[in-house]
């Protein structure tokens, strides 16, 4: 029998957030959406993320271990592996995406290839970038005896691809470099405070000795990376962001023009995660110790947040509590940021992978499967993590008739727990006896789990909603054998079987399964009833 004198209330996921109570956060906020990512059609669904599929093993490759660094050009991806061909070094490689195949690099030997880093710990990642024919590889594992500063490897010919050691001609860097990049075709080369950068289009040349700039005060430069800037009187303008632990320097012009400049964004956010730094069309994000930011085009350094110029970030705690910041990963395709972080959640020592939408500007997570480096390549992210071994693995963001739902062949699982709801001025306990949320399938019979718990986390109701096969699309079944059915997610409305009536001040409600294709989530209704008491005792 329906209750009198109900209060409708609805719940939509909307994103995640770090907040218990969803009253001060966003409507539609969600302690997890774990394995889930919003639906690209609908902003009222959630459906399941696709799972990794394994690209490579180096099988071919004498013992290899652990990827260490790796970027994408076109479909080859040229990095460096830790294996036993020089035991306890890395060696670079050159692996073709599409021919499945490792293209063979000339010139690796014990003496020109750096030391393997360690596989756990805080660590100076090693870092790549491109300067007209070559590939320049900063890791802090090389010697810096007899000009082994950092490795070169030369793809002037593709199918060759060959590979050396050098330190700057005529005018040397002082030390190995711990990372480099690439503004106005010149490499730039970090070396404790100081940007050293070579000649245009010459990695290997520093021809005068003034081509370096001190970059603030004397603690070290974490990392670098371009960025585009507006401007109003030159439009959008080449600039190179030079990252420390609290500060952001950005580095414009060049020489040859005279107008080489470096000027500070920031003196107190910076980074001390390198591979959390991320080119994005609205500018280049990065992980700082209180949460995440952004660069935007204009130069401003701000919380990465819903709407740009707002405070609040809606995900903190993952950052705060990182136990190994120098380990965090990320890197941005197809209109999501993704950044992978070892932290503590719930309590518990974990492995978070978590993924910003920028249309949404809204984040889904905790995934389940880590990286620990993530390059584009195309649509998908190639993504790899020492706890897997010296594998390469294909990462979609949107799904489509090849994806599967399976991580490196294992089942994956989605939950979605919302923060609490709904919190009014009455002070009464409330009850529900009836609700209904949008679920859907496009194909075989899938069971969803869906519990009610209240603010302490006490369950008070959980059930589970068969959703029932909805047919067979076109081409896929037999003349005569059922029903005919479309390929999209359309959902439809359920009404919740609970098992007692829902008493409660504050609810959230929590969606599990196991992950298909087939697969959404969307609004939850219940309609309300306040009881005659204040509290009750759990």
């Amino acid at each position: 029998m329906p209750l009198r004198r109900n209060q409708p209330v609805r719940f939509a996921p909307k994103g995640l957030s770090d907040a218990f109570d969803a009253t001060e956060a966003f409507e539609g906020a969600c302690r997890s959406l774990s394995n889930l990512v919003f639906d690209p059609s609908n902003p009222e669904l959630v459906s399941c993320r696709p799972g990794v599929i394994q690209l490579t093993a180096f099988g071919s490759f004498t013992t290899p271990t652990f990827v260490t660094c790796y970027i994408a050009i076109g479909d080859t991806v040229y990095g460096m592996v830790s294996t036993g061909r020089n035991a306890g070094h890395d060696e670079p490689f050159a692996y073709n995406i599409t021919g499945n195949t490792f293209v063979t690099i000339s010139g690796v030997t014990a003496g020109n290839t750096p030391t393997s880093p360690a596989t756990s710990g805080a660590w100076t990642p090693p870092s790549m970038a491109v300067i007209g024919k070559k590939i320049i590889v900063a890791h802090a594992g090389f010697s810096g005896a007899a000009g082994v500063f950092f490795g070169v490897l030369d793809i002037t010919t593709p199918a060759s691809p060959a590979w050396s050691s050098a330190n700057t001609a005529t005018n040397p860097l002082p030390s190995v470099p711990t990372a480099v990049a690439n503004l106005n075709n010149r490499a730039h080369f970090a070396c404790g405070n100081v940007d050293y950068f070579t000649d245009v289009l010459d990695p290997l040349t520093r021809t005068n000795a003034s081509q370096s700039l001190t970059i603030g005060d004397p603690s070290n430069i974490t990392a670098m990376s371009g960025l585009p800037v507006q401007t109003t009187s030159a439009g959008v303008i080449q600039a190179l962001l030079v990252f420390k632990e609290f500060q952001i320097w950005q580095v414009t012009g060049d020489p040859t023009t005279s107008d080489l400049a470096l000027n500070y964004l920031s003196l107190n956010v910076g980074t001390k995660s390198p591979r959390s730094v991320a080119q994005t069309p609205y500018g280049t994000n990065f992980a700082a110790i209180d949460g995440p930011y952004i660069v935007d085009a204009l130069g401003a350094v701000k919380p990465l947040t819903k709407t740009p110029g707002e405070i609040e970030q809606d995900i903190q705690a993952p950052f705060i509590y990182a136990t190994q910041p120098t380990r965090i990963a990320a890197g941005y395709s197809g209109g999501v940021y993704r950044i992978c972080i070892d932290t503590f959640l719930n309590g518990a020592a974990v492995t978070a992978d978590y993924w910003f939408d920028l249309q949404r500007r809204r984040w889904n997570g905790p995934h389940t499967f880590p990286s620990d480096n993530a390059t584009q390549v195309g649509n998908y992210f190639v993504i790899s993590h020492v706890s897997m071994g010296a594998k390469l693995f294909k990462s979609q963001l949107v799904q489509d008739t090849n994806s599967v739902f399976t991580d490196n062949g294992t089942p994956i699982a989605f939950s979605l727990e919302s923060s609490t709801f709904p919190k009014n001025p009455m002070m009464t306990e409330k009850q529900v006896v009836e609700s209904t949320i949008e679920l859907s399938t496009a194909g075989a019979a899938v069971g969803y789990s869906v519990t009610a718990i209240n603010d302490q986390r006490t369950v008070m109701s959980a059930v589970t909603i068969v959703v029932p096969a909805a047919g067979y699309v076109w081409g896929a079944f037999n003349w005569g054998a059922g029903l005919w059915s479309s390929s999209l997610n359309v959902p439809k409305v359920y009404t919740i079987p609970w098992t007692q009536p829902l008493v409660f001040q504050k609810m959230a409600l929590q969606v599990s399964g196991t992950a298909a294709n087939n697969i959404s989530i969307g609004s939850f209704f219940a309609r309300y009833q306040f009881a005659g008491y204040t509290n009750q005792t759990y």
